[in-house]
């Protein structure tokens, strides 16, 4: 009985080192990769340069007469209109000037009027009329100038806009004639002017389009329109760097949030052409070099697999044991246009309806077979 039951456990043993025997090996997972389809799209050509803004209203605040800082009507950022007062200089004595020109003027308007109707009664003569009268527009007149005077002691605002800075002056400062103060700008409206080279001059035209995009972050974005374009290139004694035209654009500052003075960058529209799309995550780069990785059938990929000298004999082994249809990626050079949202142009390196791979590319190397999902890059405009 115990020798029946050795037997039965002996061959139950050797049964399981059979079945461990005849077990083949688990195949290795492949990497999964998300791929799209090179197609055309709509692209727009541009020129960019980077350059400051500047508002279309803007001046400096200058008192026209001296005098000393009486009161400080407004405060750094407040909104003001033309004619508003901004500060106050000492003009007690202008201020009293007025007053006894203004009293003089009322004293010969009235005298004034006295003769004239003195002179239509037959009680005067013409010559005291005409005396009176005269100087009664003398005295008009002075008034008048006085008025003018006084009014340089207040600095007021000559257009709608914003205040700047008022760090410069406080109250019981003595001011000078021409002495800048502050200064008022209106946003509303921006301009820049834009250093294109001479030899992309040509593409430019009045009224195209401009795009606008701050360096801030978040990015502020606008449009406007190319409204100037200079009839000479830099000349020697300008700041202008050599060889290129100036271009003025405009912008309506329609969300207020651009400032007089920030640098942006604004891309003239010269145009709108078709390439080949590629998505900006199916690209990188080596030595300067944009690269892709082209998604294949093994049994494309395998002639040119095996006549490498790169490619280990074990892995090329490996790949001629995988079903012929079995997705593959080859790393493949590119030449590309300029960014434009998320797709560069094709200039060479790929035909419409190739596969590539968008990405995870720094997981890859060239031969390695892949598992692939299909996503969009349809796209028409970038």
């Amino acid at each position: 009985m115990i020798a029946m039951r050795c037997l039965l456990a002996s061959m139950l043993i050797s049964a399981t080192l059979l079945a461990s025997c005849g077990d083949k090996p688990k195949k290795q997972a492949l990497i999964s990769v998300q791929t799209g389809t090179i197609k055309g799209a709509a692209f727009q050509p541009s020129l960019s340069a980077i350059s400051p803004l500047e508002s279309t209203t803007n001046v400096s605040l200058r008192p026209e007469t001296d005098g000393r800082v009486v009161d400080i009507l407004v405060n750094e950022g407040d909104r003001v209109k033309t004619g508003q007062a901004i500060l106050v200089l000492d003009n007690v004595q202008q201020s009293a000037a007025l007053n006894a020109s203004n009293a003089e003027a009322r004293m010969d308007f009235v005298n004034a009027e006295r003769y004239e109707f003195l002179y239509k009664q037959g009680a005067t003569s013409a010559k005291d009329r005409d005396y009176y009268a005269t100087r009664a527009i003398a005295s008009r007149d002075r008034a008048i100038a006085s008025r003018a005077t006084l009014g340089f002691k207040y600095v007021r605002s000559p257009i709608n806009g914003e205040v700047g800075g008022l760090d410069t002056v406080k109250l019981g400062d003595y001011v000078k004639t021409g002495q800048p103060i502050t200064g008022i700008v209106d946003n509303s409206n921006l301009w820049t002017l834009m250093q294109i080279p001479a030899s992309q001059a040509n593409r430019v035209r009045l009224g195209q389009t401009v795009e606008l995009t701050s360096q801030s972050n978040p990015v502020i974005s606008g449009q406007g329109t190319v409204t100037f374009i200079s009839p000479y290139f830099a000349m020697p004694d300008t700041k202008q760097t050599p060889n290129t035209v100036m271009v003025k654009a405009t912008f309506p500052n329609l969300t207020g949030q651009l400032k007089t003075g920030q640098f942006v960058k604004s891309s003239i529209i010269t145009g709108q052409t078709t390439s080949l799309a590629v998505p900006v995550q199916a690209v990188f780069m080596q030595a300067q070099q944009p690269f892709v990785y082209l998604v294949i059938p093994l049994s494309r990929a395998l002639p040119k697999i095996k006549a490498s000298k790169n490619i280990p004999e074990s892995t090329k082994n490996k790949l001629e044991k995988l079903p012929i249809k079995t997705p593959v990626v080859i790393q493949h050079p590119v030449q590309l246009g300029a960014l434009q949202g998320n797709y560069y142009p094709v200039e060479s390196g790929l035909k419409q309806g190739e596969t590539v791979v968008i990405g995870n590319t720094s997981k890859l190397s060239s031969g390695m077979p892949v598992k692939t999902s299909m996503t969009t890059t349809d796209k028409s405009n970038p």
